[in-house]
């Protein structure tokens, strides 16, 4: 149920997020910090992250939110909402790695009148690696609009 049309009656709890694969090359990086207006050179001058100890400039903490964000509402389409989503990187990524973004329902419940999900979030570099665990709430509409 990729895209616009997911509903709350369409998830249960242990529902799987369809997944989104991204191989980050050292141009999304660039790409990504440009838009989010952030030039420390440890993300962008290979060089310079290798004199501070890195093996290459690494992938900026919040790009990893951002394609958490994108497999959330790639999802629930336009209907739904994205109301929370927390994450922690704990493993660090570099140009050419592929990182996979998966999740599942955990919870699912209406709150205020608010159809509500609970979502187990994580990134996946190509090692298999949890590279990113975290957590998102989704509002999805009911199957009456």
């Amino acid at each position: 149920m990729q895209g616009s049309g997911l509903t709350f009656e369409d998830v249960s709890e242990g529902t799987e997020i369809p997944s989104e694969v991204n191989r980050i090359e050292f141009i999304d990086m660039l790409k990504y910090a440009a838009g989010y207006y952030s030039f420390y050179l440890v993300h962008l001058d290979r060089l310079f992250a290798k004199e501070q100890g890195y093996e290459d400039a690494n992938i900026q903490g919040p790009f990893y939110g951002a394609l958490c964000a994108r497999m959330l509402t790639d999802w629930i389409g336009v209907g739904g909402r994205l109301k929370k989503l927390a994450f922690s990187v704990r493993i660090m990524g570099f140009p050419g790695d592929t990182l996979t973004c998966k999740g599942k329902v955990v919870k699912k419940y209406v709150r205020d009148g608010d159809n509500l999900a609970d979502c187990e979030i994580w990134v996946e570099n190509q090692r298999g690696e949890k590279v990113a665990p975290g957590s998102a709430t989704v509002s999805l509409p009911g199957r009456g609009g």
